[in-house]
């Protein structure tokens, strides 16, 4: 993520990247967390959101926990989110400035993996395994500088975006 930009950088795995989070925002929190794992981190998010603060969930794998006493305390909201709902006049909108960031190189998908379309069934597998980090690539001899990316998302569920290499 610091190669992408982002700083700081916190480590969930970490068993003190809440204590971080408190401390980085002296004590405020958060204003938004973007929860790609729902079932496991939302009861946690929920304790570090600044008043009025949201989570947006988009990637979940099974029911998750909470108290809501801790969207309470902070006037908090929980949200969901999926690409798949997304308008189509919307998607036209969105999908020019993803290629504009593409090509200038503004936008750096990180890549975990390259795979030959014949070797489909193991670039799924990929997807699937957990720990994974970064688009997983079906590459076709006949893209002709397009790549297929398979993307892994919370459920388990991938999907294909098809962008310019």
């Amino acid at each position: 993520m610091a190669q992408q930009g982002a700083a700081p950088v916190l480590d969930h795995h970490q068993p003190d990247y809440l204590a971080q989070v408190r401390h980085l925002t002296r004590g405020r929190g958060v204003d938004v967390v973007i929860e790609m794992l729902a079932n496991v981190n939302l009861g946690h998010d929920l304790s570090i959101l600044a008043p009025g603060g949201r989570v947006v969930i988009v990637g979940n794998r099974g029911d998750a926990t909470l108290n809501p006493r801790d969207l309470m305390a902070c006037d908090g909201q929980i949200m969901g989110f999926t690409l798949f709902n997304t308008p189509p006049d919307a998607l036209a909108r969105i999908q020019p400035a993803i290629f504009a960031g593409l090509k200038a190189g503004t936008l750096r998908p990180i890549i975990q993996a390259e795979f030959p379309l014949a070797q489909a069934p193991d670039a799924h597998e990929a997807v699937l395994t957990s720990g994974s980090h970064g688009k997983i690539l079906l590459i076709s001899s006949g893209d002709r500088g397009h790549s297929r990316i398979v993307e892994k998302t919370a459920d388990g569920e991938s999907n294909g975006i098809t962008t310019p290499c």
